[in-house]
């Protein structure tokens, strides 16, 4: 029996022992700063304790009262507008190291962050940062919290953060000397000076083509591209550190409203650029839903409490964004050329919102940069849909010149109608009589066309004008006018051809192409052409009848003729009589 009770007393000793040293303070990590490393983010373990009503200050937690606990520098602190998180470090100089250390916190979103610092006699010095603070109370003016360390001698020293967000956080804390953190601050600001200036060109160039063509969609592209070089300059802590400097209350809601109007707004611009609508109505409604709902959702935080509101926002955040993916590779699948860019510079971003996601619910480990590859997977949409709005600028533009052409081109082949070749030829017979400009005149025929009509109809004889047109024009000069004068019947202007003989090479090239068999016909069918030539230059035949005379020419050229090139003769010129009375004298 007694021994019974010996157990029982050593199991209740034992037990009470185990929960004290439970209790007790975990040793601190002592980080040791050495300048061969000059930059690092912690990892591993640090001391972390969450004060759950923020109601004890320095002194308490610096004291045996708290009792921190060891945690995963990566985690995941979930905290409230109610918390407060506290984390204890140990720091200390290595032997050879002389350059004054910093420490940062590469997120511009959190409320607030207080470094504390023993001063030697007993009290703390304080630098403070966060979003809810004006620039002019931070230690450091900055994108994000930054602060100097105060080391002296080689003795380790304990520093406490105190971080308060209304949300839960995952807080890298970054340590670097200070030339180099003078270093990584001059290329962070380079970047994104180089981004959020290419951004605000792209911008230019939306404004500067609405201001030529008074097109709606330029004017809303260059909006978009303002609100989302806004964005881009909020996540990163530009706004922050230049625009609401005074306003910090503006700052702090900013982080979670414009990226979900940006957001909203991409759906609203993608389905004006891609028009749904010809081939899958339902979801140009739905996306025009979602994209206005996804900006009216941030009107959730003047009527919910700002937790709750986040919550929502991020949800329409998200799946606006997996919706913006679906109307792309719908695009793409309708056959729109665009659709495929997009869908390539939608993905990044995509995946980027995904992973932010998936590490808001503690799913994968939270990595700072991912923020700032977001903000360039967000950039790169606006050259990928201003290039899209370009290309349907181009695309309209070419429909009404084409619609302008209408009345001045053959409907069938595009060249110019009879009449509108009259014009330019009445002007350059007149130029060829007036300076003596070389400029010579052919007219061209199929002369199997009718044969081709009759044995395999009109469609492919259409087919083998088209392509007779393609043969033409490769002999031709962008600047050489081409009319259509007959059912297959064609009528060529060149300009700068001197001499017969490389007129009749331009035919014998025109000739020889035309008895290649046109691809896709069966059987082979090849074109036969004759032409009528004269150098106006040389033979100087009035405008009114030169095409008549033309044709008469090619009408007198029998099909199997061994002379498919023929020049228009002058016509012999005879002797006047003399009047009057002409004997001797």
């Amino acid at each position: 029996m007694p021994s019974v009770l010996v157990r029982i007393v050593l199991a209740i000793l034992f037990l009470w022992t185990g929960m004290a040293w439970a209790a007790s303070t975990a040793p601190a990590r002592t980080l040791v700063l050495d300048e061969r490393t000059p930059s690092f983010q912690i990892d591993g373990d640090i001391l972390t304790w969450i004060d759950e009503g923020s109601r004890v200050d320095i002194d308490h937690v610096s004291g045996p009262e708290v009792q921190f606990k060891p945690t995963q520098a990566h985690a995941r602190h979930a905290l409230s507008k109610f918390g407060t998180l506290w984390i204890k470090l140990r720091v200390v100089r290595s032997a050879s190291s002389t350059k004054p250390w910093t420490l940062n916190l590469p997120l511009p979103f959190l409320d607030s962050v207080v470094l504390y610092q023993p001063d030697g006699s007993g009290g703390w010095t304080t630098q403070v940062a966060g979003d809810t603070l004006a620039q002019a109370d931070w230690q450091k003016s900055g994108l994000y919290p930054d602060f100097d360390l105060q080391l002296s001698g080689k003795v380790p020293r304990e520093f406490y953060l105190q971080i308060r967000n209304f949300k839960a956080v995952t807080v890298p804390i970054r340590i670097a000397t200070e030339p180099e953190r003078a270093r990584e601050r001059q290329l962070e600001l380079l970047t994104l000076s180089l981004m959020l200036g290419a951004l605000l060109t792209m911008t230019a160039l939306s404004l500067l083509r609405f201001a030529e063509h008074r097109k709606a969609i330029d004017g809303w592209a260059s909006l978009f591209g303002l609100l989302i070089t806004t964005t881009i300059a909020q996540i990163s802590g530009v706004l922050g550190e230049f625009i609401w400097t005074g306003v910090p209350e503006i700052g702090n809601y900013a982080y979670s409203v414009i990226p979900v109007v940006a957001v909203g707004c991409t759906l609203l611009f993608v389905r004006n650029i891609f028009a749904l609508a010809v081939h899958f109505r339902w979801f140009d409604r739905f996306l025009s839903t979602v994209g206005w709902g996804t900006v009216v959702s941030v009107l959730s935080f003047a009527a919910l409490d700002r937790f709750v509101a986040d919550r929502v926002t991020g949800s329409f955040l998200f799946f606006a964004t997996c919706v913006a993916v679906v109307a792309t590779l719908l695009s793409w699948r309708g056959g729109t050329r665009m659709g495929r860019w997009m869908t390539l510079a939608l993905l990044p971003q995509f995946t980027a919102q995904l992973f932010l996601f998936a590490e808001a619910l503690g799913f994968v480990t939270v990595l700072w940069e991912m923020r700032y590859l977001t903000s360039l997977a967000v950039a790169l949409t606006v050259p990928a849909l201003l290039y899209a709005l370009s290309q349907l600028t181009h695309d309209r533009k070419e429909l009404v010149v084409r619609a302008n052409h209408l009345p001045t081109q053959d409907a069938l082949t595009g060249l110019l109608t009879k009449e509108v070749f009259q014009s330019h030829l009445d002007e350059s017979v007149e130029r060829a009589l007036e300076s003596r400009e070389p400029i010579a005149l052919v007219v061209v025929r199929v002369i199997n066309h009718s044969h081709i009509r009759q044995t395999l109809g009109d469609t492919v004889a259409e087919q083998c004008l088209l392509r007779a047109v393609v043969k033409l024009q490769r002999i031709l000069r962008d600047v050489d006018p081409a009319g259509r004068v007959g059912t297959a019947q064609f009528a060529l202007l060149m300009e700068g051809v001197i001499t017969r003989d490389a007129l009749t090479e331009r035919m014998v090239k025109l000739i020889a192409s035309g008895l290649i068999p046109l691809p896709g016909l069966v059987p082979e069918v090849t074109l036969h052409f004759q032409a009528a030539c004269v150098l106006l230059h040389d033979n100087p035949v009035p405008a009114s009848r030169v095409l008549d005379d033309l044709r008469e020419l090619l009408a007198s050229m029998s099909p199997q003729t061994r002379r498919p090139i023929r020049f228009l003769e002058a016509l012999p010129t005879e002797a006047s009589e003399l009047t009057g009375d002409s004997s001797p004298a």
